[in-house]
């Protein structure tokens, strides 16, 4: 009789190291993050960031919060920075509040940092900076009182201004400095700035970039009174500050405008034709549609065809459409340029052209090109439409993690409950590794259980 109990506790026993020697992928970083040295801290970092992975998160902000340690405060802060995520301002305010007893790569990590989530609190601690003249830590300092003062309330933005502009004048700063303080002014969005801007960007005297930053930074405020300013740019015998002049052109309107940068196309410089394609994509210019249709076509510089497909994807008129159609239906078109086409076509209308991109794919993976299949796989992917259900089921058929992956954002994108089957295989991590968790979260993202 007690022969079977017996044998199932040998059983359990025999079983039970090899459950406690399981341990899910999620554990392990954990313990990576709570006991693993810099360099394997490092790179889980830098597979979270692969990932675009948040899950561990609250775990980092706990290791911020008592390490000392370099590279792994300087990779948590690039992180967070990087995803926009807040939970790390105090200790980055205390980090530069006390930068003479850190090292230089973690206090500009932490400035970076404040910057980028647009903390308030960083505000003064920065300022502070700039008062004591600590070289070492000003422009950094600068630039993200800029992003900070972006967003801060109005009468937070003139005391900015006034500080910053009070500094450019009586302090003498280095060249990258003053440069630093146009594009923060720029990024305070205050009219206040532009006669003092304008003046700088105006002046053949100045050194062609600060007057590119000048230029750029009258863009970001888009105050009519600085498009005089820029409309001499425009005509300025420096090709890079053309190019400068012609990419801020977006927001404002007019048909000298218009007309100025219908006229940039013609420029033989790059840049000129880059930014001439975006301001007319910012603009929904209509009548640069045959410009961009000729340009995406026949530019010798990529970087300027694929301006001018987003360009006509922003536009998106029947005419814009009809070019990208076109383009991408073309056996010559380039596979990038296919692809950009093809991105632009799915945010006009993805229910319409998928059917049609699905089909290139297709071909594109029976042929073995593989870079036209990744791209299109993107593309995809990233879609939202009804009718990709199907192309949702091949990718989760694939045996490509990436595709996988795509499969999965396609799912959760389109809120497809009854493929759940279809993914749950892919909650093997000993398999899938951190593809599992990202089938996790999918299956989460759809409110249903594993």
């Amino acid at each position: 009789m007690l022969r079977k109990p017996l044998f199932f506790i040998l059983c359990l026993l025999l079983i039970s190291p090899l459950f406690s020697e399981e341990q899910s992928l999620m554990d392990k970083q954990r313990d990576i993050i709570r006991y693993g040295t810099e360099t394997e801290i490092a790179n889980l970092i830098a597979t979270l960031k692969k990932d675009n992975a948040t899950y561990l998160n609250d775990e980092l902000i706990k290791i911020v919060k008592v390490t000392q340690n370099v590279k792994i405060l300087t990779g948590v802060f690039s992180f967070f920075a990087d995803q926009n995520k807040s939970g790390l301002e105090e200790r980055a305010v205390e980090i530069i509040q006390n930068r003479y007893d850190e090292q230089k790569e973690t206090v500009r990590s932490a400035i970076d940092y404040v910057g980028a989530v647009k903390a308030q609190e960083a505000l003064k601690p920065l300022q502070d900076i700039l008062e004591t003249e600590d070289k070492s830590f000003i422009n950094s300092a600068i630039r993200a009182m800029g992003k900070i003062g972006s967003n801060s309330s109005t009468e937070d933005k003139k005391k900015l201004l006034d500080f910053l502009m009070n500094y450019y004048k009586t302090k003498d700063p280095a060249d990258d400095d003053k440069n630093a303080i146009l594009f923060a002014l720029g990024e305070t969005g205050l009219a206040e700035a532009v006669d003092f801007i304008s003046d700088i960007a105006t002046n053949p005297d100045e050194r062609p970039f600060r007057r590119m930053t000048a230029l750029e930074s009258l863009g970001k405020i888009k105050d009519s009174r600085g498009l005089d300013a820029i409309i001499k740019g425009v005509k300025d015998s420096d090709p890079n500050v053309r190019a400068s002049a012609i990419s801020v052109l977006g927001p404002f309107s007019g048909k000298e405008v218009e007309n100025t940068i219908l006229e940039a196309f013609r420029d033989s410089f790059y840049k000129t034709r880059l930014a001439a394609a975006k301001a007319a994509g910012e603009r929904k210019l209509s009548s640069a549609v045959p410009y961009l249709k000729f340009r995406a076509e026949n530019d010798e510089v990529v970087a300027v065809k694929e301006a001018a497909v987003k360009a006509l994807g922003q536009i998106a008129n029947a005419e814009a459409s009809s070019a990208l159609f076109d383009l991408f239906n073309k056996k010559n078109t380039p596979d990038a340029i296919k692809v950009v086409s093809a991105e632009m076509l799915m945010s006009i209308d993805g229910a319409k052209y998928s059917p049609d991109i699905i089909r290139v794919y297709q071909e594109a993976k029976q042929q073995k090109q593989k870079a036209l299949q990744s791209g299109l796989a993107k593309v995809l992917g990233d879609g939202r439409a009804t009718n990709l259900k199907n192309i949702a089921k091949e990718l989760l058929g694939s045996t490509d993690v990436v595709e996988l992956a795509y499969g999965l954002q396609l799912v959760k994108n389109n809120y497809f409950t009854d493929l759940v089957d279809l993914i749950k295989p892919l909650l093997d991590e000993k398999k899938y590794g951190s593809l599992a968790q990202k089938a996790r979260e999918t299956i989460d993202a759809l409110g249903l259980q594993p």
